[in-house]
């Protein structure tokens, strides 16, 4: 009985490491390849805005930085949402018609003091009167109102938008529709004269390769390296388990085949259970992720679900046919024995 319950507790410990070990693509998926959120490339302003001291932040000059940057989405035919942090609303300039062809509203983010609000709305409502946002402080007119369909992930808690042309300062989240490397690289040039700097928010966004990522990983910063130590340690527990498992079931595995079963039939048999076992996981994986974190691109919850049951189940294979090719030579002509 105690064999038995080892032999149980091999395969439960594989279901928890594939489960995490999916979980692990999805994390992977969402810091590291996630561009943003549909078809954005998301990039990071950051400024040289503190000083020696705590809390003596100070600002930067924008200069002709808006002008700029509306001349730039103007001339590549562009759109640019910048978000700061923690700010609840967004600026945007659009010369690509995406808010009309997303929400129906003509807001280009081109007229200044004009603003597209959430439609609902209950949580402004005492910062609107008479069509004005902010009434007595920035004055926003509202031009048009947006639904609650189709909102951009990097949206959060921001319930307007309001024209590129009225920030005040340039620190926090940029986003755009742009994905040709020279046409950023103009964009990084504009934000870096003003004493800035840019970087992409996912590595997708640099077009890495998975082996780039996986050494950028490792070089890059803590929690990526911790994550990257975390999977090998996962790799660790279940070639551990498998082995256990092998362990636990060498007693039956030889009387099996004492009594007739086959080495065929007895690894296509340990490989439907170690298949299984990587399916549930995976798919337990999958539940988990889909309830309990937030991709930036929803369409690849099932893509990530497949590709990484692909990944496990090869594993789980090649685990088992080296764990079965050493039980096998080292219990070959032991069968009489048992």
């Amino acid at each position: 009985m105690s064999r038995r319950r080892g032999t149980l507790l091999s395969f439960g410990s594989l279901l928890f490491v594939f489960m995490l070990g999916t979980l692990f693509f999805y994390l992977v998926y969402n810091m590291h390849f996630d561009s943003t959120s549909d078809d954005f490339s998301g990039l990071i302003v950051s400024g040289t805005s503190y000083e020696n001291e705590p809390g003596m932040q100070t600002a930067q000059e924008l200069g002709t930085l808006r002008e700029d940057m509306e001349t730039w989405a103007s001339k590549n035919q562009a759109i640019l949402f910048y978000k700061a942090f923690s700010a609840a609303g967004i600026a945007a300039v659009d010369y690509t018609g995406w808010f009309d062809k997303t929400w129906d509203v003509s807001f280009t983010g081109q007229t200044q003091k004009t603003v597209l609000v959430q439609k609902t709305r209950a949580n402004i409502d005492s910062y609107i009167e008479d069509d004005t946002l902010f009434p007595g402080v920035y004055n926003y007119r509202i031009v048009g109102e947006f639904e609650d369909k189709n909102l951009p992930t990097f949206q959060g808690n921001a319930f307007f938008y309001y024209p590129l042309g009225d920030i005040t300062n340039l620190e926090g989240l940029l986003y755009t529709n742009v994905v040709d490397q020279k046409a950023l690289a103009d964009l990084g040039q504009i934000i870096k004269k003003t004493g800035r700097s840019m970087e992409f928010q996912t590595y997708n966004d640099e077009n890495l390769s998975f082996l780039n990522v996986i050494v950028k990983m490792f070089f890059g910063d803590f929690l990526s390296r911790s994550m990257l130590f975390t999977f090998l340690g996962l790799i660790f527990c279940a070639v551990f388990s498998i082995y256990m498992m092998y362990r636990e079931s060498n007693r039956y595995l030889a009387i099996h085949h004492l009594y007739g079963a086959t080495y065929l039939s007895l690894f296509l048999r340990l490989l439907f259970y170690l298949v299984g076992i990587a399916l549930i996981g995976t798919f337990l994986g999958y539940v988990l992720a889909i309830t309990q974190l937030n991709l930036l691109h929803r369409a690849a919850y099932v893509e990530i679900a497949v590709r990484s049951g692909i990944y496990n189940v090869m594993f789980v294979s090649l685990a088992h046919v080296l764990c079965f090719v050493g039980w096998k030579r080292k219990n070959h002509g032991k069968v009489g024995a048992y």
